[in-house]
């Protein structure tokens, strides 16, 4: 190479703008950044302190101080101001005494003072320095205006330093001076940012050193501490933790029991995405009040993701505008959909522990919003979303058990209360002399007794409201995507016939194209007759209701598979039907479309993968005093150990092909509707594929 000159990269002065201000998506964020640079240089006591930052903002600053072990202008020079510094991936524990597994390794948290304000000053000293080293930096100098002729590089940029005297030598720390702040913040702004910054720490971390966070602005009468205590979670209705054991290979999850009733800490293997401990805290509407009265300033908001003790994404849960809340882990947004007994972000409390070393592939978003989108987090998700189902199901239980217990209670009282009443009625009709004594009694008995009355007629009036709502919406789901691919049915063939239709406007009636004359018409004929078969489908569906109605099986099964042809054909699968028997049931229509669609759509899911013939088996046939329905494929198949979880909500085998695990949560909520079981049984095609058998009574509801 000695005849080749050399070429030294450089870049742009923009590149820090881009990472400092425009990277670190909010306020919030960058300050919470800069508080976990100082959990990691050991500090045992940090200082935020807001000054004028109010509308006038004359004068306005921010600083961060700490106590922690400082830098020397090395520090400053070679890694403070260095974009992705290795610094904390090659020495990923603090010095002594505390060893504290450091949560920042990309380098870029530093850059976060460029969102807050236009000017820093530092003021940094280790132990045992006489002198405090002070740098000042505009962020001013780091922008390139587009009127500028010459290129910036953001190595030429050039900050002063100087040293000022120590008052104390054993005295160190740093101290982040930011001026001139961007934006104005509000007593509302500085308390969400203490809330976020109170869950720096897993409360149920044991931390062997101590870290506090004190956070004070005189404008607003802020002056206090930000650290979140155990203390919030003691309000709570009930609550379940799960842990992991990594030598065994064994992660707890939860299960709901149906036989006992309860919530059960089952032992699995650990999943892609590591060991994980978690801790989940249920507050139902009184625990909430009680919780809300007790802690105004910070509210339930779902879980939070620790990281050896140290919180990963601050705001998973919650913005400073709570219209923009996040909700990366989809809590709220796949629980909307099991509205009767969902568990949002704003009824429990959580904490998911994972560390460094046992799950390396849940990565930090380098926005600090979120986690990098790879298949372990969304393995995490889902197990996450399974354990409140779990707790789902449970409360949904202890509901009903409430409700029945209420029932029989007041079914008790109305049958205990006609006794009273025919016995003070004998009783006056025996001795007609203590009739006027007793007809007060008599009043009050029959005052009561119509007061339960009308108790019993409320409450059969509400179970039947809330039936009808939720056929509704479970029709709702049902109909989700399977309406897109009802349209996707109809854009199809309607463009098909305008092919045809315009081929007829064209050569019609060309003599030379009498055969493709004859060919086309007919096709459109074909054609017309499935868009008729669909249209008629979907009118049938949508003012069907919850009352039995006489349903022609054979034309039910053969209506719902007309309307998958186009997707039959353009996914290449062979559909073999066997109904052997005429059958006409007095039940629910609309129950049976959604078995149907959604068992057709789990299959269609399951064969995507196959690269050879597919193949959906579909029958029904009379077994005893029983309808039973065999639908089968030979796709990706279930494993034996996942056949009853399935049915769960959201709990999918298919998830790459796009299922979300809400299709056979519909076929079992509305078997079992119809009086019925569904299970996942051996294979129609033996070691591949699956087969779901449904047993439904039939004997008197044959019409």
């Amino acid at each position: 190479m000695d005849d080749k000159e050399l070429l030294k990269w450089r870049f742009d002065i923009s590149t820090f703008r881009l990472i400092g201000r425009e990277l670190i998506t909010d306020r919030i964020t960058a300050l919470f950044e800069l508080v976990k640079n100082c959990y990691d240089a050991n500090a045992q006591k940090v200082s935020v302190i807001f000054e004028n930052v109010g509308p006038n903002m004359k004068g306005s600053a921010i600083s961060i101080q700490d106590d922690g072990f400082g830098m020397s202008f090395e520090d400053i020079r070679d890694k403070w101001m260095v974009i992705g510094t290795a610094n904390k991936r090659k020495s990923p524990y603090s010095p002594e005494p505390f060893n504290r597994k450091c949560v920042g390794e990309k380098g870029i948290g530093r850059f976060a003072v460029d969102k807050l304000g236009d000017k820093l000053t530092i003021l940094t000293k280790k132990k045992g320095q006489s002198e405090w080293l002070k740098v000042d930096i505009d962020w001013n100098f780091y922008e390139r205006s587009e009127s500028d002729n010459q290129p910036k590089w953001f190595t030429d940029i050039e900050s002063p330093y100087e040293y000022v005297l120590a008052d104390d030598i054993e005295e160190q720390g740093t101290k982040l001076i930011i001026t001139q702040i961007r934006e104005i913040w509000d007593s509302s702004s500085i308390h969400h940012a203490i809330r976020q910054i109170s869950k720096l720490v897993s409360p149920f971390s044991i931390l062997n050193y101590p870290f506090q966070v004190h956070v004070k602005a005189d404008e607003y009468g802020i002056n206090q501490k930000a650290i979140r205590s155990i203390d919030d979670f003691d309000l709570a209705t009930y609550s379940f933790s799960l842990g992991y054991n990594k030598e065994k290979n064994e992660q707890d999850y939860a299960e709901f029991n149906k036989e006992t009733h309860c919530l059960d800490i089952i032992k699995g293997t650990i999943k892609s995405f590591g060991g994980v401990k978690i801790r989940i805290y249920f507050f139902d509407a009184s625990a909430r009040r009680k919780y809300n009265s007790a802690f105004p300033n910070d509210p339930i908001d779902g879980f939070k993701i620790y990281r050896d003790g140290i919180i990963a994404t601050p705001f998973a849960e919650e913005q400073e505008n709570p219209d923009a809340k996040r909700d990366v882990l989809g809590v709220d947004k796949r629980l909307w959909r099991d509205i009767f007994s969902r568990i949002s972000s704003r009824e429990f409390l959580g904490i998911i522990d994972i560390t460094k070393e046992d799950n390396p592939n849940i990565i930090d978003a380098t926005n600090r919003q979120d986690f990098v989108e790879n298949k372990e987090y969304q393995a995490l998700k889902r197990f996450v979303i399974q354990q409140l189902v779990a707790l789902q199901m449970y409360r949904a239980d202890l509901r009903r058990s409430a409700k029945e217990a209420n029932k029989t209670q007041l079914m008790s009282a109305e049958d205990e209360l006609t006794k009273l009443v025919s016995t003070i009625n004998s009783i006056a009709d025996r001795t007609p002399e203590i009739k006027e004594t007793l007809t007060p009694l008599l009043q009050q008995a029959k005052s009561t007794q119509q007061a339960v009355k009308v108790a019993i007629q409320e409450q059969k009036k509400e179970s039947e409201e809330f039936l009808r709502k939720e056929n509704a919406y479970l029709s709702i789901m049902s109909m989700q995507e399977y309406s897109i691919q009802i349209t996707h049915a109809i854009r199809t063939t309607l463009n098909q016939l305008k092919g045809r239709i315009e081929f007829f406007h064209k050569y019609y009636p060309l003599p030379a194209k009498e055969d493709v004359f004859k060919l086309y018409a007919k096709e459109m004929f074909e054609k017309m007759k499935i868009l008729n078969r669909v249209t008629d489908y979907m009118l049938s569906y949508s003012q069907s209701n919850i009352s039995p109605e006489p349903v022609d099986m054979h034309n039910t099964f053969s209506d719902v598979f007309a309307t998958y042809d186009d997707i039959f054909k353009e996914n290449g699968i062979l559909l073999q039907t066997y109904f052997t028997d005429k059958l006409v049931l007095n039940t629910n229509r609309q129950f049976f479309y959604d078995i149907l669609q959604n068992l057709v759509d789990n299959s269609v899911k399951a064969l995507k993968e196959v690269s050879g013939e597919r193949v959906i088996k579909c029958s029904y046939q009379f077994e005893d005093e029983y309808l039973q329905i065999l639908m089968s494929d030979n796709g990706c198949g279930i494993p034996e150990d996942e056949r009853v979880k399935v049915f769960e909500l959201y709990y999918t085998t298919t998830e790459k092909q796009g299922g979300a695990g809400v299709g056979l949560y519909i076929v079992k909520t509305r078997v079992e509707s119809l009086k019925g079981t569904v299970a996942v049984i051996n294979s129609e095609f033996g070691k591949v594929g699956t087969t779901i058998e449904i047993r439904i009574p039939f004997k008197n509801n044959k019409v």
